[in-house]
């Protein structure tokens, strides 16, 4: 070997270590690597795929799940034992956290610390799967995977028109648990399926999401730029296979040749470019064969029809058995389900009964703010209308009362765009919505008018309780009352009796009973219209043709230089033969090379397809994949460290119709999700890096959990889902890195900027540092697993911007309404919520001191000291780290 200059040493460290490593593996391979022989054929994950045996184990508890048995072995095996289980209360936190990306209130883990039944945690578990929030967490992983971004990067950096449409697909992918081998199919060859329809269309924009010169120097090696690209995200996403190595050259490591990299390419050579003026944009109603579209809407509505008729006809049975359970739940059911289901979030008498709180009384002045309890001040309580001696009226306050406070409350799901009021005054009124004046009229009418609200009005709403308040101020005379406030432009909304079936439904169902009402409204949400009547874009893959051009080797991987022609065939070392595309059919607009792709990486039989999406799984439940080079199942990736485990979940994941959530509730019942992440001394010596997984890995809150928390926690978190992407605030110093003026950042209104970060709108040459900061994936390239390092400017990031100083204050301000005066109660109701568990009397004490020597050494009033101390619980480690 030569020997190189020790100068070399220093300043080419990383690629002569490379360089050296590589050189071992020809040097002491009894066979080449990167040919096809007995040895790479037999590599761990080319091998077939085969159920392994379950391994026996002595202890019987983790003998119950196969993956269990499977971990024990290997710890037994290596002198190593399994920690303990996690508390209930680090239970309940990783749990939501891990499948809804959001922190549990301190209620709902005491809630589920208090149930002390035997399927307590499987009813979380499966409470948290079926909540519209887990589609939005889990599609963030498999975005990373594709570099999802809404720009095309290079210089002008310009928009793709309508491409959000594809990020939510692939949130109601996970939301609908879509079979993962439809998943797949619809991303490559959604237009070229027999049951092609709008949404197997919309996930074509799989195709359009790389980066796109406008005006590159060589149009045609651009062109294959992309398509290498989109080679690259499709072998390595799907298959684990690092195939675009080989576009110039053969693959040095791995059994790629030159030949089947351009092979696999021929497979995509008919993908036109993303020029707006090939037909990429298209409408989504005018998506398929008329005839079949109207057949499709007839059996989605008939199917709907029938799936809602029996859902409610259990849930009319469920009210009946509940009100036979407790009188008390009988009524609040009776109003539940009248309730939202009109759009009617307060009633006056003529829609249906409306129970206020109301004093006469002046009370404090926080009287309408969302935190203050009109109950527990003690007020009276009543139905209205309000007023003496007046036709209609159902509480009958004093004829001439010179004021009166009201106040009542309605939860929220969804944020309607606008708002409608109407109202009968005598004499003036002054209306509330959540602390904030929406209405002032002055006099008295005789009969119900139309309120006129502001347009942003509704910006004052919030998911969860919202607190309507009203003065009404009489200077003479008789007094009377009465108002509606009707939700415009939302969705209906249900009543409570799901949520009552869902965490009491065992009282009065039976599992298979309780199982089958679920599946239900599973299939109700697979069923659902588009969310729009009327013109609906999508960016989407287009072909030029049913012939594509004859695909040849490029030497050196210049387009220019074209070499041996190639027709589409299978990596050979999977065992993959020459395709048959089958003839185009009459009014066939494609090659049809794409769905026989797809076909093809979706049987059960291939060996990489369902190891790779089980290893993805694993890896978002874990921290880090049976493999920790989750893209690469090649020589130069990391090999499984179970691999027995892995073949075993990839077959029983296959076996269970390729269901996302029947995989990830299985690992999260087993004992080894369970596990404390407590550190043990000898288990550290041995196995420092958890390879074998004798604990939980604990683990940072990505950037977007950051985010979205710190709003949840200020109570300002808007659950909005879906539609267009928002502009979240940046700074002008932000703005000005841009390569154009302002960067073409719009504005969004601040409802909108309170909803969840993965409705942010991604622009390629323009980040939010509150993400990048925190390890925001790379959207020029896959990024088939996030960074978690440890910078300063994480730290200033949390302490000094903006973003959260400004919901630090909003924080302190819902703790004062919250809780009524005393600092103590302040902070220590702070602490629960930031830890979603009782406060530690020991980081009370802290807190406590740290605000004492805010007011008496630093001068600042109580409103200043609780904003520094909302600041700093937010940099608390036990709320930015998950256990």
């Amino acid at each position: 070997m030569m020997i190189l200059p020790q100068s070399y040493l220093f300043r080419y460290p990383i690629m002569i270590l490379g360089a050296f490593l590589i050189s071992q593996l020809f040097l002491f391979s009894e066979e080449k690597t990167n040919e096809i022989n007995e040895t790479t054929k037999n590599f761990w994950s080319n091998r077939p795929l085969k159920t392994p045996k379950i391994p026996k184990v002595n202890d019987p508890e983790w003998q119950k799940n196969p993956i269990d048995a499977f971990i024990l072995s290997k710890l037994a095996d290596n002198g190593l034992s399994p920690n303990p289980s996690a508390s209930r209360d680090e239970l309940a936190r990783r749990a939501y956290l891990n499948i809804t990306g959001l922190v549990p209130t301190p209620e709902q883990v005491a809630n589920f610390v208090a149930d002390k039944s035997s399927d307590a945690w499987s009813k979380l578990v499966n409470q948290l799967l079926d909540s519209s929030q887990y589609g939005e967490k889990w599609a963030r992983h498999w975005l990373d995977v594709v570099r999802y971004a809404e720009s095309n990067g290079f210089e002008r950096d310009s928009n793709k028109p309508h491409i959000w449409r594809y990020r939510d697909w692939v949130i109601d992918a996970y939301n609908n648990d879509k079979p993962y081998d439809r998943f797949i199919m619809e991303q490559l060859a959604g237009d070229e399926l027999d049951d092609l329809n709008y949404e197997s269309m919309i996930a074509t924009g799989f195709f359009r999401l790389m980066q796109w010169d406008d005006e590159p120097v060589d149009r045609l090696q651009h062109r294959y730029d992309v398509l290498d690209d989109i080679v690259r995200v499709t072998s390595e996403g799907f298959l684990g296979m690092t195939i675009g190595c080989a576009r110039c050259h053969d693959h040095k490591i791995d059994p790629i040749k030159q030949k089947d990299y351009y092979s696999f390419v021929a497979f995509f050579n008919g993908v036109t470019n993303n020029d707006k003026g090939r037909g990429v944009i298209v409408d989504l109603n005018q998506v398929g064969d008329p005839q079949k579209r109207k057949e499709q809407e007839k059996i989605r509505q008939d199917k709907t029809t029938d799936l809602k008729n029996r859902i409610t006809a259990i849930e009319k049975i469920a009210t009946k058995r509940f009100a036979k359970l407790d009188a008390k739940l009988a009524k609040e059911l009776e109003q539940n389900l009248t309730g939202l289901s009109d759009n009617v979030l307060v009633a006056n008498h003529r829609k249906r009964e409306q129970r206020w709180h109301y004093t006469t009384e002046k009370p404090s002045p926080n009287w309408s703010a969302v935190g203050f309890r009109a109950q527990e001040a003690k007020w009276k309580s009543g139905i209205a209308p309000f007023g003496g001696s007046v036709p209609n009226e159902k509480s009958k306050t004093p004829w001439n009362t010179a004021n009166i406070w009201l106040q009542t409350s309605f939860q929220l799901t969804v944020i309607p765009k606008a708002l409608k009021m109407q109202a009968y005054h005598d004499e003036d009124i002054e209306v509330y919505l959540n602390g904030q004046q929406i209405a002032k009229r002055i006099g008295f009418v005789t009969k119900y008018i139309e309120v006129p609200l502001d347009q942003k009005t509704a910006s004052a709403l919030q998911t969860g309780r919202n607190v309507v308040s009203v003065h009404v101020k009489n200077s003479g005379g008789g007094q009377f009352f009465d108002l509606s406030l009707e939700a415009v432009d939302a969705p209906k909304v249900s009543g409570n009796i799901a949520d009552l079936i869902r965490d009491r439904g065992k009282e009065i169902f039976s599992e298979d009973q309780l199982s089958t009402y679920r599946q239900f409204g599973n299939d109700l949400k697979k069923f659902k219209a588009p969310k729009s009547s009327g013109p609906m874009q999508a960016m989407v893959v287009k072909e030029f043709g049913t012939n594509a051009e004859q695909m040849h080797v490029h030497y050196r991987g210049n387009a220019n230089v074209k070499g041996d022609p190639v027709d589409p065939a299978f990596p050979p070392i999977l065992g993959g033969t020459k395709p048959t595309i089958p003839a185009p059919k009459s009014g066939q607009k494609t090659t049809g090379r794409r769905k026989v792709l797809a076909q093809w990486i979706t049987e059960s039989t291939n060996p990489r397809t369902s190891r790779v999406a089980v290893n993805r799984v694993w890896q978002n439940h874990f921290g880090k994949g049976i493999s920790s080079s989750p893209s690469d199942f090649g020589y130069l990736g990391v090999e499984a460290t179970h691999p027995e485990l892995l073949d075993w979940m990839a077959t029983e994941f296959v076996r269970r119709k390729w269901s996302v959530k029947e995989l990830q509730r299985m690992i999260m019942l087993s004992k080894t999700y369970q596990m404390s992440s407590r550190a043990q001394k000898e288990s550290l010596a041995k196995d420092p890096q958890n390879n074998l997984v004798w604990r939980f890995n604990m683990r940072r809150m990505s950037a977007e959990e950051i985010r979205d928390n710190i709003l949840a926690v200020a109570g300002q978190l808007n659950l909005k889902m879906g539609g267009e992407s928002f502009y979240s605030k940046l700074d002008e110093a932000v703005l000005a890195t841009s390569s154009t003026k302002g960067g073409k950042w719009g504005n969004s209104p601040l409802e909108e900027q309170n909803r969840r970060a993965v409705y942010i709108k991604i622009k390629r040459s323009l980040k939010d540092p509150m993400l990048t900061g925190f390890d925001f994936a790379d959207t020029d390239a896959p990024c088939p697993q996030r960074f978690t390092t440890t910078v300063a400017t994480q730290a200033l990031n949390m302490i000094n911007s903006n973003f959260v100083n400004e919901k630090a204050a909003i924080f302190a301000k819902r703790l004062e309404e919250e809780v009524n005066g005393d600092m103590s109660a302040r902070i220590k109701r702070g602490l629960e919520i930031v830890t979603s568990k009782p406060a530690n009397p020991k980081s009370l004490e802290i807190a406590e001191q740290m605000i004492k020597t805010l007011k008496d050494e630093h001068g600042l009033d109580d409103q200043n000291a609780l904003q520094r101390f909302c600041l700093v619980a937010l940099n608390m480690n036990e709320f930015i780290f998950v256990d």
